[in-house]
């Protein structure tokens, strides 16, 4: 399975013996999964199994399921069930007979009983429904899963070129590291000779030296921030939902970047920084639409 983006649309109809179907599915990012769904009031019924469907195919997102039905000519046709009918006759003649009721039944009495009285849908049960409408339905879902695994792959091109940019700014960072250690012995070493009149102890410049370069070591965090970026990249290839676990990556990824900078002391090296956080915010707001 693709990574798919929360955003898409799917659209599907086709005719069967209970009318004319047409589902539309639209969905936008959302944090967990929110579905609204609407029916036609004969087809009320199956919401549950319209949400069972979607929501095995579909983790997080706002997703809107419209389901309609044109059916205009059946409904049109009406028909009454003489079987009702002869049973109230019965049962009214049962009443007249017990009561000794004068009278004869008419029209308007039967009328105020109306369930006799069928559309053409009344003849369609929940699983026939359930038959002509599932086919429809799974075609507009696979529909929107393409619309949102082709938008998820522009999504990952850019995210793949923002994590490119990442990694050169931290090879800058790595490779800047011991020169900066370097030039600060030089400059320690000139700032003391300036200050004392015979050189200093080489012994007490190399343990201020080691404290120095122990205090401001980012050893660990750019090692930590390169396998971020190797799990990261590794989640593209990944056959489940990957939003939630890059969204967590991201936030590592940002600590270290934060400590890379608060730990700097150096011109080069906080730049490098800023651009580290600039692009790791680039790819948060990027996966907010990531499934």
């Amino acid at each position: 399975m693709p990574i798919r983006s929360m955003t898409g649309f799917g659209l599907a109809e086709s005719a069967s013996p209970s009318g004319t179907y047409r589902v539309e599915i639209r969905g936008v990012n959302n944090r967990f999964l929110e579905l609204q769904i609407r029916l036609p009031k004969f087809a009320a019924n199956l919401e549950a199994r319209v949400k069972k469907e979607i929501s095995s195919v579909i983790s997080r997102g706002s997703v809107t399921v419209l389901i309609s039905c044109d059916r205009e000519d059946k409904e049109s046709k009406l028909s009454w069930d003489k079987k009702t009918v002869d049973g109230y006759m019965k049962i009214f003649g049962e009443i007249q007979k017990a009561y000794k009721l004068d009278g004869k039944v008419t029209l308007n009495d039967l009328l105020n009983f109306s369930d006799f009285i069928k559309t053409e849908s009344d003849t369609f049960d929940d699983e026939v429904l359930w038959k002509h409408l599932k086919p429809v339905l799974t075609e507009s879902i696979a529909a929107f899963q393409k619309a949102r695994e082709t938008e998820a792959a522009m999504l990952v091109k850019d995210l793949k070129k923002l994590l490119r940019d990442i990694t050169k700014s931290l090879q800058l960072v790595e490779k800047r590291a011991p020169v900066r250690i370097q030039e600060y012995a030089k400059v320690l070493t000139e700032k003391v000779q300036k200050l004392i009149d015979n050189p200093p102890d080489p012994l007490r410049m190399q343990t201020e030296i080691a404290l120095f370069a122990d205090r401001l070591d980012i050893t660990e965090e750019c090692t930590r921030l390169r396998a971020h970026i190797e799990k990261f990249s590794a989640d593209f290839e990944l056959n489940e939902p990957v939003g939630k676990r890059m969204g967590f990556l991201l936030q590592e990824m940002n600590r270290e970047a934060n400590t890379i900078g608060s730990k700097a002391n150096d011109t080069e090296i906080s730049h490098q920084s800023v651009k580290l956080k600039e692009n790791i915010e680039r790819i948060r707001e990027q996966i907010q639409n990531i499934e």
